[in-house]
């Protein structure tokens, strides 16, 4: 029973970044990136909710750039069937 904690640790803070090829600190440094860009551009769209001239584009490209960024993460991956796939969603403009 003493090896349950050590087993709920790894599971919580090291299994998933070991499955996609990838230290714990590599993987906070990524998702923290992502996260930060996803926040900002979520402030962006609040402002552009008020102020519809103002960030235009600013949450679409970063959606873009986001995707794109774990599409190559994800095609790196040592074991892609535990990764979760890119999805490209339909853009209802075009």
């Amino acid at each position: 029973m003493i090896d349950a904690p050590a087993k709920t640790l790894d599971r919580l803070f090291a299994e998933h970044p070991r499955q996609i090829g990838e230290t714990y600190s590599e993987h906070a440094s990524h998702a923290g990136y992502i996260g930060t860009r996803m926040l900002l551009a979520g402030l962006a769209c609040l402002v552009h909710a008020v102020v519809p001239g103002l960030f235009v584009r600013t949450a679409s490209n970063t959606v873009d750039g986001i995707i794109e960024l774990m599409a190559k993460r994800t095609a790196h991956s040592p074991d892609s069937s535990t990764a979760a796939p890119a999805v490209m969603l339909e853009n209802p403009s075009n």
